[in-house]
């Protein structure tokens, strides 16, 4: 029987330990998330819309302010549309936006990743992001809020809950008799 050289333990045991993290980091990255919400033609993957989901019940939780959440407003097949028009470009930044949100917490605070947290601590993890030191953070915040803030007001029930009228001419004034071009 021959010895065992030491070395090459220590080359074997790092293999395999560099094997493992890069499964836990595939598995991290890639695994864990709900079935898709949308349909397969959606252009959202399952994991950018549990995202998307994510975000939109913390920046509106049901029995806020308005009692329709953001998932009851369709915030996700509302973003989807949205991904749908955009050029391939701007698509591409919008998803990277997605993966800073997921990923950000853990890779900047030692949280768990977005869609891992509880509602509560999606709520401190946007407002972290929205008062936070980092520009990219403060930046990516905006960016979602805005993006999903559009599709909110777009629900007809979000409007007709705080009383938005449509006006199909912006530029016209209604008086009681008729319209006359401002």
């Amino acid at each position: 029987m021959t010895p065992v050289n030491a070395g090459w333990i220590v080359v074997i045991a790092s293999a395999l330990a560099i094997l493992m993290l890069a499964a836990l980091l595939v598995r991290g990255l890639r695994f864990g998330y709900p079935a898709a919400i949308l349909p397969a033609s959606a252009v959202m993957t399952a994991k950018e819309q549990a995202i998307v989901a994510a975000c939109a019940d913390a920046l509106f939780p049901r029995g806020g302010p308005i009692p329709l959440s953001g998932t009851e407003a369709g915030l996700v097949l509302y973003m989807d549309n949205n991904l749908r028009r955009m050029p391939t470009s701007t698509r591409a930044l919008v998803r990277l936006l997605f993966v800073f949100i997921e990923h950000g917490p853990w890779v900047l605070g030692l949280r768990p990743r977005f869609t891992h947290q509880t509602q509560a601590q999606r709520i401190d993890t946007l407002e972290a992001m929205a008062v936070s030191r980092i520009y990219f953070s403060r930046i990516a915040f905006l960016s979602m809020r805005t993006l999903l803030s559009m599709g909110y007001l777009a629900n007809s029930a979000v409007a007709e809950q705080i009383g938005m009228v449509a006006r199909l001419s912006p530029f016209r004034i209604r008086d009681s008799h008729a319209e006359v071009p401002a």
